[in-house]
């Protein structure tokens, strides 16, 4: 029979050792950016539609995403909050721009606290040239520190530290199971 101290040891080895896994979060993210309508006049609501997917083409949910628009370097930035609409993975904005023109638009990812994902794109304004939709990547981003004492740590020494908690425990139950009287 096994003591409940070695399951319990055992366990939270397995949780120790799985934590690395569940705190990685360093993905690619494919966007496209629509307008509806399609060619927008100045000073004119329109709808802007986000479409986010991982690699394997799963909708990316939860996101917290914004835009910052930009006509020159010298203009405050307009800015669309983007919230989740029904749909999986795509997200929508009410905005209007103050003029025609092709702005530049920086679109930020901030879903999760300790990491930013950004991208830039241009978006056209009462143009004759307006595509359907603006293809993006939000690249991968760094999610802590990623130091070689960090790693040698998750890879190196947690693992062994966990063996031999698992023999100490597993050694003493042996010997403790030795030392009992045997029944007749």
């Amino acid at each position: 029979m096994k003591h409940p101290s070695s399951i319990l040891t055992l366990l939270i080895t397995l949780a120790l050792s799985s934590l690395s896994i569940s705190s990685a979060h360093a993905t690619l993210v494919l966007g496209t950016l629509s307008s509806q309508p399609t060619n927008p006049a100045p000073q004119e609501p329109f709808t802007l539609t986000l479409e986010l997917v991982d690699p394997s083409q799963v909708p990316v949910e939860d996101a917290f995403v914004f835009a910052e628009f930009r006509l020159t370097d010298a203009m405050e930035p307009v800015v669309a909050n983007f919230t989740e609409s029904s749909l999986p993975g795509i997200y929508e904005a009410v905005i209007s721009l103050p003029e025609a023109g092709t702005y530049d638009v920086l679109l930020r990812d901030q879903t999760f606290r300790q990491e930013e994902a950004q991208a830039t794109v241009t978006f056209a304004v009462n143009a004759s040239n307006h595509p359907e939709g603006v293809n993006f990547i939000f690249p991968p981003t760094a999610t802590g520190p990623q130091s070689l004492a960090t790693w040698l740590i998750w890879v190196i020494a947690l693992p062994i530290v966990a063996a031999i908690v698992v023999t100490v425990v597993v050694l003493r139950t042996q010997s403790t199971d030795k030392s009992a009287p045997k029944k007749a």
